[in-house]
């Protein structure tokens, strides 16, 4: 079995190009990598086709994040979501980490540009607002502030939490909060690693009323945190 399964969902025709050429240059090379998405990429190693939105969901990020768990062989798990550029020691060192700690959540920083020239993201349009420098190359952060965009989560962590509440499809973002914070709850801690960065391809919302979505996604989301605080919502049950 493969030591590291990378997840990618994407639902944008040609949106995981790129990853597949960093992929191929990585030095860690013991991954299986699995793709969820409308378009069958035959250079993945697992294609899983996306499933149908029901009536009224946003997307399927959710439902996607547990198909591709469910399918995942190695002890730690890797999210990189599409059209995304990053070096060839990514996986090194995300492996490293995990050696390290067991417990531990590593998450690279990312900014956004808008332009591809010789194959990379250039010309920088957003930069990611956790980048800082007083704290090392490593430190500690509240899980509310990680994200999947490049980030490791041991498998057995994800398991044990029963994954991704998919009822977040109906709304925008803020799954991958409510996923760490319960996992915060069985003793795993998160970090930033400034020395593993990423490149964002900058694009479009996916729909016309997201950052509606997103704003009745928080009332969701504050009702999930409620619960945690309450020890009520440690475990769903999505896997299974």
């Amino acid at each position: 079995m493969p030591k590291i399964s990378i997840i990618t969902p994407s639902c944008r025709e040609q949106g995981i190009e790129i990853n597949n050429r960093c992929l191929k240059r990585q030095t860690f090379k013991d991954f299986e990598w699995i793709v969820c998405s409308p378009y069958n990429y035959n250079y993945a190693d697992v294609w899983i086709p996306e499933p149908l939105k029901k009536e009224g969901e946003t997307y399927n990020l959710n439902k996607c994040w547990n198909l591709m768990l469910k399918k995942a062989q190695g002890e730690l798990v890797i999210s990189i979501v599409d059209l995304l550029w990053f070096p060839p020691d990514v996986l090194e060192k995300l492996w490293i980490h995990y050696q390290n700690n067991k417990k531990s959540c590593v998450g690279g920083i990312g900014h956004q540009y808008d332009k591809i020239e010789n194959g990379k993201p250039e010309h920088l349009v957003w930069r990611d607002p956790r980048a800082q420098t007083q704290y090392g190359s490593l430190w500690e952060i509240k899980p509310i502030d990680f994200e999947l965009c490049l980030a490791s989560i041991p498998r057995k962590a994800i398991i044990d939490i029963g994954g991704w509440d998919e009822q977040f499809d109906f709304y925008a973002a803020l799954s991958e909060k409510d996923l760490c914070i319960r996992i915060d709850q069985l003793g795993y801690r998160f970090y930033l690693d400034s020395s593993i960065e990423y490149r964002a391809i900058q694009h479009p919302r996916l729909t016309k009323d997201w950052d509606q979505k997103y704003q009745e996604g928080w009332k969701y989301f504050d009702k999930c945190l409620k619960e945690i605080q309450e020890g009520k919502r440690l475990k769903l049950d999505f896997l299974s």
